[in-house]
């Protein structure tokens, strides 16, 4: 069994781009989870207890879209990463692609 080949420079480029955009996803998954959560979860049960005034419920709407927004941003995104990463995987570790 042959050792994997060593990363070249064009490799390690494509590695750190690969690597931003995982942070990017990071970022993204995390904004929409925040938002779905104060949306669909927090501000009801806060308004029904009187913690929020009924005010703020006119919000959900627009963290709604923000969740929403960050979760198509993430699926774009990952295609990104998939299409960068396609190549160099399979010359680092070409058996596993026979």
């Amino acid at each position: 069994m042959p050792d994997p080949a060593p990363l070249l420079q064009g490799d390690w480029s494509d590695n750190g781009a690969a690597l931003k955009l995982l942070w990017i996803n990071l970022l993204l998954m995390t904004t929409a989870a925040i938002s779905l959560g104060f949306a669909h979860a927090i501000i009801p049960s806060a308004v029904e207890t009187g913690t929020f005034s009924r005010r703020v419920s006119r919000f959900r709407p627009f963290l709604y879209a923000i969740g929403v927004i960050a979760i198509i941003l993430t699926i774009v995104n990952f295609f990104f990463i998939t299409d960068l990463t396609r190549g160099w995987i399979e010359d680092i570790y070409p058996r596993w692609y026979l």
